[in-house]
């Protein structure tokens, strides 16, 4: 598969508008998503990786990706956020969403994931892992009990053998336009191919992320922009 620029949008299930998220946090309405992702559909962006920021255990989701797969809309839609077995059914009925992108699940429900491999393609998993290096140790974010964790080496083999592909959110630099920490890398046993890197996304960091052979890119909100060119990146 070639590289792929991605964008990366938060959804609020409630008023279903596009948020602004600085460093981790939400910072602002950018407005309706209906209008956000009819911008993004003709921007040449090759994929969506839309996220219901779901800070603790939440079921709010459900209508709103429901709502979601009412539009129209061309370009690939991975969804996440909420996802979890009871609402699971009533999200995978409708063949709308590309992939589906899953945070707490690979903490503490691999056989979630692992029956929608079987069932959907392994090729449809995406795991969503935000984080932060502190003092040399990597920790990442658990939206299940809404904080950052240490993680032992055996959970990137667990992850690897569940999700097709992972998508490594720079919480720090998220919003900030500074640049991706690539350090990251060094704590992973997962393959580089199958990487996705966003959070503070920079062309430099596009240039290394193709040099060193990750699957590609999902800039977060400020692809909305208009100084940024995604033909340009390419």
């Amino acid at each position: 598969m070639s590289f792929r620029i991605g964008s990366t949008v938060l959804l609020d299930p409630l008023s279903l508008n596009a948020l602004q998220s600085y460093k981790f946090q939400q910072w602002r309405i950018l407005g309706k998503i209906s209008n956000v992702l009819a911008f993004l559909n003709d921007y040449e962006i090759d994929e969506i990786h839309l996220i219901i920021p779901s800070k603790g255990k939440s079921k709010k989701s459900i209508n709103a990706i429901s709502k979601i797969s009412d539009m129209f809309i061309s370009t690939p839609l991975c969804i996440g956020g909420g996802i979890n077995s009871e609402n699971i059914s009533e999200i995978t009925k409708d063949p709308f969403f590309e992939r589906l992108v899953f945070n707490s699940a690979l903490f503490d429900n691999h056989s979630l994931l692992n029956q929608l491999s079987k069932d959907m393609g392994r090729q449809a998993i995406v795991g969503y892992v935000p984080f932060v290096i502190k003092e040399g140790i990597l920790q990442i974010y658990n939206s299940e009990n809404n904080k950052f964790i240490e993680v032992p080496l055996d959970f990137w083999e667990s992850v690897s053998f569940s999700c097709n592909e992972l998508i490594l959110l720079d919480s720090e630099s998220e919003g900030t336009k500074q640049g991706f920490n690539f350090e990251v890398l060094n704590f992973l046993k997962f393959p580089f191919g199958r990487i996705l890197i966003s959070g503070g996304v920079t062309s430099a960091d596009i240039k290394t992320a193709k040099r060193i052979g990750l699957a590609g890119v999902s800039i977060d909100n400020s692809v909305l922009h208009t100084e940024f060119s995604i033909k340009d990146l390419r």
